[in-house]
């Protein structure tokens, strides 16, 4: 293949389903001339977004396998020069992510500066407002969510379940 092999490779994308289903099917790929196989996020998920609201990067969402699985698939298509791409979710996390409920325990938590809060703001009447208007082009409403425990908002561009990162800060 060629240095730009993505402009011009055939690829599969699976949609739901699990990992052992791709592995059973790899020689039927091959004989349909499949390049790539890109798979959806298959990591640990609450499934609010369709995994891509990760709460554990570690760990296999078990809907879909194991990591047993993950490394079979990979050996399979290895076998059968068929490259996978694979869903990496590195924009958000779930707020089920460990990160996350550690950011949100307090203001002065060490990963609190791993996503993005803002205090809010107040109209006229003393109302709380959030920090901007920004709305959710994918899921409607604000981007911001309202945490009690810290009195803050936190954005998240999709779902609330999808707090967003922080890619100021060098640790993320």
């Amino acid at each position: 293949m060629s240095e730009a092999w993505w402009k011009e490779a055939v690829v599969y994308q699976d949609g739901i389903g699990d990992l052992q289903g791709v592995i059973s099917k790899i020689p039927y790929l091959k004989s349909l001339g499949v390049d790539v196989v890109w798979i959806c996020p298959i990591f640990k998920s609450p499934q609010h977004d369709n995994g891509y609201d990760i709460a554990d990067y570690y760990e296999i969402d078990p809907r879909y396998g194991t990591v047993q699985d993950v490394e079979e698939l990979i050996a399979g298509l290895k076998k059968e020069g068929i490259k996978l791409l694979l869903d990496l979710v590195v924009y958000h996390t779930s707020d089920e992510n460990e990160w996350f409920i550690e950011s949100r325990k307090s203001k002065a938590s060490p990963k609190r500066d791993w996503y993005i809060w803002k205090p809010a703001k107040n109209d006229q009447e003393g109302n709380r407002l959030p920090p901007t208007n920004w709305r959710s082009l994918m899921f409607g409403g604000s981007t911001w969510e309202w945490d009690e425990s810290t009195k803050e908002y936190y954005l998240h561009s999709f779902c609330k379940e999808q707090p967003d990162l922080s890619w100021e800060n060098p640790e993320v």
